[in-house]
């Protein structure tokens, strides 16, 4: 009788620690991508890239989403052993490991729950900061897993390197990311009314991946996330050969990321190198930076050369640095411009280059007038650097406070 009642709690003992449920994290390699990166092309207010919605638009994100992917995958843990969100413990998640459909589902749901109330009830990241929902589209439509946006979903050959001769493919002529106006737009061409025509930051993209892409439509005879359109890429140097590797590269361009879904003909000069070619003039160079620009500028309207340039001890300081405090629509407290070439250009002149009619001089003494005359000269230069009224702005510079002493 004593054994039995020494007994009877060591099983209650027992049973009561079987009961404890057994947690342990998830296997990560079944988690899903983010497929986005944190903090593309930033706003300036705290919006960055997330993902392109059905209407071809960019959705702007919290730049600091999709969140660190450790942190990620402990609140997923954290949830999974709960059998729900611990921070809005009404949505119930589930992991099971299985490659069924529905398991499939199942932890792509936890995942889309764990995101959106990362940091508190319905306080988390959106979907729009993964592709998350993309790929739960691809489970149920029984399509394969789309774990980046810039997957391609044609089936095409992989290795291509070697198929087209890489210096017959044409040069963007256009940088990405120039002039961003805080939306997601930047400087691409310049169309022929002569304004700068707005593109995707993210334009043109990385030339070797632009490569690979081409590659792959050469390999496959037409563009292979948009299957109607043919593509030839001949090496000869015939008038019809170059614009059937002009046209291929459009196309490559045009649907690098989807049918239709990629960068403008505008975030290149691939379009006037076309007209070039067409027209039997030479293709236009890669687009040059504003520097290079405003020495073509001077070149062609200022005599010849001087080998006599400026003392630079006696050029003014700007007294501001460039980029300072950037607003996010392309304006900082700074400039970026090489003045110094146009001023010893439009000093040998004695005019500005740019806008003949304003007349300047350097003297080199130490005169008031002379100094006055000096600064004068370099707001003149800064003030009509790219043509004629086209330049910096005086505040961009402290050389309106220079002058006062000088001539007052």
């Amino acid at each position: 009788m004593k054994f039995s009642l020494y007994f009877a709690p060591a099983v209650t003992g027992v049973a009561l620690v079987s009961a404890v449920p057994w947690k342990r994290d998830v296997d990560p390699s079944l988690v899903p991508e983010f497929g986005v990166t944190a903090g593309v092309n930033p706003t300036g207010t705290g919006d960055c890239d997330g993902t392109t919605n059905s209407a071809g638009n960019i959705v702007k994100i919290p730049c600091s989403c999709p969140p660190d992917r450790t942190s990620f995958l402990q609140s997923l843990n954290a949830n999974v052993n709960a059998g729900k969100v611990v921070n809005n413990p009404s949505v119930s998640v589930t992991f099971p490991t299985d490659d069924s459909k529905d398991s499939q589902l199942a932890r792509m749901q936890s995942a889309i729950v764990t995101l959106q109330n990362l940091n508190g009830p319905g306080i988390g990241c959106p979907a729009a900061s993964t592709t998350f929902l993309a790929q739960q589209k691809a489970i149920q439509d029984g399509t394969a897993i789309a774990l980046s946006t810039t997957s391609t979903a044609a089936p095409v050959p992989t290795q291509t390197s070697g198929i087209v001769d890489t210096s017959l493919v044409p040069e963007f002529g256009v940088n990405p990311g120039v002039n961003p106006t805080g939306t997601g737009d930047c400087d691409g061409t310049t169309n022929s009314a002569g304004q700068v025509v707005k593109i995707p930051c993210s334009c043109p993209p990385n030339r070797d991946a632009f490569i690979q892409s081409l590659e792959v439509n050469v390999a496959a005879g037409f563009a292979v996330n948009n299957p109607s359109v043919k593509v030839s890429f001949p090496e000869d140097n015939s008038k019809n050969s170059q614009l059937a590797r002009l046209q291929t590269a459009i196309v490559t361009l045009q649907n690098i990321n989807g049918s239709g879904k990629g960068c403008p003909a505008a975030s290149t000069t691939f379009l006037a190198q076309q007209k070039a070619i067409q027209d039997g003039t030479a293709a236009p160079a890669p687009a040059a930076s504003p520097a290079v620009s405003v020495t073509a500028s001077i070149s062609a309207s200022s005599p010849a050369p001087t080998t006599t340039s400026v003392d630079a001890a006696l050029v003014p300081e700007f007294g501001h640095a460039a980029g300072l405090n950037p607003s996010g629509t392309g304006d900082c407290d700074g400039i970026t411009n090489d003045a110094g070439k146009s001023l010893n250009a439009n000093v040998a002149a004695g005019h500005v280059v740019n806008n003949p009619s304003v007349q300047l001089t350097f003297p080199t003494d130490d005169s008031n007038a002379s100094k006055a005359a000096r600064i004068n000269a370099a707001l003149v230069t800064l003030q009509n650097l790219n043509g004629p009224g086209v330049g910096c702005p005086a505040a961009s510079t402290t050389l309106l406070v220079c002058r006062v002493p000088f001539i007052s």
